[in-house]
């Protein structure tokens, strides 16, 4: 703002060595800063993305089964006896015994003699004995006979075979397999029991009793008949025995279990929402911001041209013109539509129900593993030996009774049979008798859980009984199949035919007494010929066989279930969304209030100092307008603190002749802008700020265009300085 002053008018009563000054005082306008939202306050969306761990998940690979070993019979070896030759008996021939002895035998009784009176005879055929009936005995020897019997060696018995529980897979949410119970068999417990056995039942023998004789005086028997005992000898022969030298046993088998493969899935991953987001959306604005106010200044016209004033101030008006409103022109961005975002699931069960599953392959028992009992056969041994078919007997050959007219033999007591009682023949044999039954135990297996599938127990395990036959042997007894007796033979009566004269009227007789007519004879008692039966003991010989004691059975091993650890990752956090809000940005604008009105003042005392020049020793670079640090402390130190007085002051800048006037020119402008620039950064109102770039145009010393200087005398020239042009 120019500085005018009134030369028709001066200060009145001046003191000598003051200095006063009349000014137009220009409007004082202050700073007033005015924020204006240029960009609005929006939502500014951060997707921070899901968050992944890795887990281990422990899954049954092999499920747990059971290995069946065989735990083989036990045998042992044991002696016994074999009958090589069966007990018999053979006879033996008592003679028989004579002696003599001497009778007097009537050797014709008394009779009467009898006048006959001749009877009448008539032929007729007549049957006449010649042998009269009798009867004799016939020993019938007993018939032993051979049979085989069973002598139980082991009791029947009982064995529980477990038969497992049926399961089928199922899927469900948790129970990948219920509880369940398993069947542990308890073998059934023997003991060895000794009993008695009847290897050859009782029976019964006859012993003939031979007759007894005696010898009486008759009249005719000399010696009577009697009987000849010829020993019939007992019939043998050689028949084959199978002996049992190892016995019948089992052996198991194990028929190991069969497996197969089954895939099940499991959650292998999960995922987390993927978030978009749909950053803010916004429309390009201005806002046009008044800075400064329309207002008016002072300003001097020209000089008349017929002004005859040597005083350029002289011969001119003032004048008061508007001076238009100054806006400032904001570029601002609106708010379209805030931000937002678009969550889109990781995994869409429902149209892909495989997502985030993996698969795993478990082995499984598809048939437990088994036992087969395979018969082991008896191993046996052939073994000759004698037995007596027909026992020894004796045949009795009758001896005719010799006769003589004196003499006869009568018999006293006929021939009889004794019984003699045979006693059983019995053997100590060992038999396995099951004192305990098998039973089983169940065991509870619990139940495995599993987010996926289960296994459920359709039919629980049981037990089947299984009958184990005794175990028999076969052995051979000699039995009485018939007991011996005596059979009766009737000899039947002889006769023949002849023709014989009867008397058809008997002839009548007169008694005539004839006197018995005795006879002294010697004759001979006979003691018949008998047997003596001998024993002959069975033969034997001992012989090694193997017997089963214990049967083979099967242990259970228990394979225990395998498993593997799979990697799964698992949603940590899920994807969400940070949201900040990006405040809006604002932009100050400097707008200059007016604060009091200028106008022209009237004379003012003012320090001179003040009105001239002075220095800002500010140090330039060589072609800069940029002000240093030092620089900066400079004009804090001299300029600011007459600034705050609220004068206005003139900043003046000037350079050195090197260089083109025009640029020096632009260069000094450019370097008193710089002061300028940084008085305003510390709050001084433009207003108050005139700057002026002078160039090469005010040297303060010779150093002008082609003078050659030191750099010394150039930075004289490189000057800034500043003065009051107004004071209130």
């Amino acid at each position: 703002m120019s500085m005018a002053t009134y030369a028709q008018t001066l200060p009145t009563n001046p003191e000598p060595g003051k200095c006063y000054v009349r000014c137009v005082t220009p409007d004082v306008w202050t700073n007033q800063s005015v924020t204006v939202q240029v960009a609005p306050s929006y939502k500014k969306l951060k997707v921070v993305p899901a968050q992944y761990a890795t887990e281990n998940q422990t899954v049954v690979v092999s499920a747990a089964g059971q290995d069946l070993s065989v735990v083989p019979a036990k045998y042992e070896t044991q002696t016994f006896t074999v009958e090589t030759t069966g007990p018999a008996q053979r006879l033996e021939k008592v003679p028989a015994s004579y002696e003599k002895a001497s009778e007097t035998l009537v050797v014709k009784d008394s009779y009467q003699s009898l006048k006959v009176v001749p009877a009448k005879y008539a032929t007729e055929n007549f049957d006449i004995e010649t042998t009269g009936a009798a009867q004799r005995l016939s020993v019938i020897p007993a018939k032993l006979g051979t049979e085989n019997f069973q002598v139980v060696v082991q009791e029947a018995s009982q064995r529980l075979e477990v038969v497992p529980a049926r399961y089928e897979t199922r899927t469900e949410t948790v129970v990948v397999q219920e509880g369940y119970q398993k069947l542990v068999k308890v073998p059934a417990k023997y003991e060895t029991r000794t009993e008695t056995v009847v290897v050859q039942e009782a029976s019964q023998r006859l012993e003939v009793v031979p007759a007894k004789w005696g010898t009486e005086n008759v009249t005719v028997v000399v010696q009577p008949a009697t009987t000849k005992v010829q020993i019939v000898p007992a019939k043998y022969t050689t028949e084959t025995v199978e002996v049992v030298v190892t016995e019948a046993s089992q052996r198991m088998e194990v028929i190991p279990a069969k497996w197969g493969t089954e895939t099940l899935t499991y959650n292998k991953r999960q995922y987390g929402s993927t978030i978009k987001v749909v950053p803010a959306r916004f429309t390009p604005g201005a806002q046009t911001i008044e800075t400064k106010p329309a207002s008016a200044k002072w300003e001097m016209s020209d000089a008349a041209p017929d002004c005859m004033s040597s005083d350029p101030n002289d011969c001119r008006y003032w004048c008061y013109k508007n001076v238009p409103a100054q806006t400032v022109t904001v570029s601002t961005t609106e708010l379209s539509a805030d931000a937002s975002t678009q969550v889109t699931p990781g995994c869409d069960s429902t149209n892909d129900p495989n997502c985030g599953q993996g698969t795993y392959t478990k082995k499984v028992v598809l048939t437990p593993a088994t036992t087969r009992v395979i018969d082991i056969p008896a191993v046996t041994k052939t073994v000759k030996r004698t037995v007596m078919v027909t026992p020894p007997t004796t045949r009795t050959v009758d001896v005719p009774a010799i006769t003589k007219t004196i003499k006869k033999t009568v018999l006293v007591t006929p021939s009889t049979t004794r019984v003699i009682d045979i006693p059983a023949v019995t053997k100590q044999v060992e038999r396995t008798v099951m004192v305990t039954p098998p039973s089983s135990t169940v065991v509870d297996v619990p139940a495995v859980t599993k987010n996926v599938k289960k296994t459920v127990m359709v039919t629980p395990p049981t037990t089947r009984v299984v009958e184990i036959p005794a175990v028999t042997k076969t052995m051979q007894r000699t039995i009485v199949a018939t007991p011996a007796t005596t059979r009766v033979v009737d000899v039947p009566s002889k006769s023949t035919t002849m023709k014989r004269t009867v008397m058809a009227t008997p002839p009548t007789t007169v008694v005539v007494d004839v006197p018995a007519v005795t006879q002294t004879v010697a004759k001979t008692i006979v003691s018949p010929e008998s047997t003596r039966v001998f024993d002959i003991p069975a033969k034997s010989t001992t012989m090694k066989r193997t017997v089963m004691v214990t049967p083979p059975t099967t242990r259970v091993t228990d394979i225990p279930e395998k498993t593997a650890t799979l990697k799964r990752t698992v949603l940590a956090n899920d994807a969400r969304v940070e949201e900040v809000v990006v405040p809006a940005v604002t932009k100050t604008v400097t707008k200059e209030v007016l604060q009091t009105k200028g106008g022209l003042t009237s004379w003012k005392e003012v320090d001179c100092k003040v009105l001239e020049y002075n220095d800002l020793n500010i140090n330039w670079d060589l072609g800069s307008a940029t002000l240093t640090p030092a620089a900066r402390a400079e004009i804090d130190a001299k300029l600011l603190p007459v600034l705050k007085d609220g004068v206005a002051v003139e900043i003046a800048s000037h350079t050195d002749s090197r260089g083109s006037k025009e640029s020096n020119r632009l260069l000094s402008e450019r370097r008193a802008q710089a002061v300028t620039n940084y008085l305003i950064s510390k709050g001084i109102n433009s207003s108050r700020i005139v700057s002026n770039g002078y160039g090469e145009g005010r040297l303060l010393n010779r150093c002008s265009d082609g003078v050659s200087c030191t750099e010394r005398d150039h930075r004289m020239n490189r000057r800034t300085q500043f003065r009051v042009i107004n004071q209130n």
